[in-house]
């Protein structure tokens, strides 16, 4: 499964700050996942969903739009 942003409906596209976990990693629902910065602000996305982080498919310091595939999750 494969998470996308959900971004505040005024947002677009934002850059990605840093991620709070690493490929290999159990996540939970509504955990930190990954931050990101805008010209106006930074806000802190959280999981949708609990599972295994198999693959970041963005990098820190990359501009993702909103809808967009940033990280592979295996649910169980």
């Amino acid at each position: 499964m494969f998470i996308l942003t959900q971004f505040p409906e005024e947002i677009e596209k934002a850059s990605v700050s840093f991620w709070y976990v690493k490929e290999g990693d159990e996540i939970r629902k509504d955990q930190p996942l990954i931050e990101f910065v805008t010209e106006k602000t930074s806000f802190t996305y959280q999981s949708p969903i609990t599972g295994k982080v198999i693959r970041l498919l963005v990098k820190e310091g990359q501009e993702v739009s909103n809808k967009q595939e940033i990280a592979e999750v295996e649910t169980k």
